[in-house]
């Protein structure tokens, strides 16, 4: 593991995609702990060369769907966070992954705080409708907590700046939602 984030750490940003390859073997076979060091040697490295970025966090994205518990669950969050603030360009990927993330999350707090996230970034995005689908699948799939931080996101799709067609949209879930 010391070696993997070393090689991350002091890798040049043409031996990004080699590394990463040789690095997702070895990702299922770490403890967590381990984990989150490479996730945090992979953050840097994104900031480092943000032309990587795209390389970078579809392997962050292929990490969350791997197996792991909270700690390392949490770390790819929030170097999605990190990476969506300093990276602009990144935000629709970002939240892409996040969404997908969702759909499987077995851990309350996350789901919850993607949702704070959708409901604050979706909007602005290109193409805010396909973000709907996975918020209102937690509405109907989740737990109360969860429920509740899906309606607030889809409140926040309605009283937005997008196109009428989508806010009557998502006034008619909110609705269906009572």
């Amino acid at each position: 593991t010391l070696a993997i984030t070393a090689l991350l750490r002091t890798a040049s940003e043409s031996s990004v995609e080699r590394i990463l390859k040789q690095i997702q073997n070895f990702l299922s076979e770490i403890a967590d702990e381990f984990k989150v060091k490479v996730v945090d040697a992979i953050r840097t490295l994104c900031v480092k060369y943000p032309s990587k970025h795209y390389v970078l966090m579809n392997f962050l994205g292929s990490a969350l769907r791997e197996e792991g518990g909270y700690e390392f669950k949490r770390s790819i969050v929030d170097a999605y966070l990190e990476l969506m603030d300093k990276i602009p360009e990144s935000k629709e990927i970002c939240l892409g992954h996040l969404c997908e993330f969702i759909e499987d999350c077995e851990h309350t707090t996350l789901s919850t705080r993607i949702l704070h996230l959708l409901g604050l970034e979706g909007p602005k995005m290109s193409n805010p409708g396909k973000f709907i689908r996975y918020i209102y699948n937690r509405l109907i799939l989740e737990n109360a907590t969860v429920r509740a931080a899906a309606v607030s996101a889809l409140a926040h799709f309605a009283n937005e700046d997008t196109t009428p067609k989508l806010r009557e949209s998502v006034s008619v879930l909110l609705m269906q939602s009572l």
